[in-house]
């Protein structure tokens, strides 16, 4: 039989909200690896669906309010998006549910901005990356780029590759000479 929910151990809670800073849902990270997305009831309590929900990008409050100037870093994970914004101090977003879930709505927050788009090292993140790619191209987003980590193991992501010594040097440096997609 399979494990529950209810035997699974919260390692990380991401909180969604929407561009005045109200919160609009949460995704919960389990141990072992699983995720569920929950939305408050309006009495203390969740419900864990988001039927109704508006679904925005992670962290958009902060990407709203960040220099138009600066890259913004697509990955493909909210642990992903935590380390470099954290850790290393740059712009970055993800959608909710991971990849496969972009939804062209998405887009508009990304109008007249750089992006640098992080897949994860499987067929699964290139689908999404290039998917992401059309929608931001299409809706006007400045410059897309898709930039595959080099030396990545089958799955790996952008934590990964930090993890095993990237650096924000080395990551703007192969941002920096990873070439722009044209529209077509």
């Amino acid at each position: 039989m399979g494990s529950s929910v209810t035997d699974k151990c919260i390692t990380a809670t991401y909180d969604y909200r929407d561009e005045s800073g109200v919160s609009l849902y949460q995704v919960l990270r389990f141990q072992p690896k699983a995720f569920r997305q929950r939305r408050l009831d309006g009495r203390d309590g969740w419900i864990y669906n988001l039927d109704g929900t508006r679904r925005v990008l992670y962290r958009l409050q902060e990407l709203l309010r960040a220099d138009p100037g600066d890259v913004v870093f697509l990955a493909e994970g909210e642990k992903d998006v935590d380390r470099l914004t954290y850790d290393l101090g740059l712009v970055a977003t993800t959608c909710p549910m991971g990849a496969n879930a972009w939804r062209d709505e998405y887009s508009h927050f990304l109008n007249d901005r750089r992006v640098v788009i992080l897949p994860d090292n499987d067929p699964t993140g290139r689908r999404h990356a290039k998917a992401v790619a059309r929608s931001l191209i299409a809706a006007g987003a400045l410059e897309i780029k898709i930039l595959e980590l080099p030396g990545l193991s089958a799955k790996g992501d952008v934590s990964d590759w930090l993890d095993s010594g990237g650096t924000k040097r080395q990551l703007l440096e192969l941002a920096a000479k990873t070439s722009a997609l044209t529209p077509g």
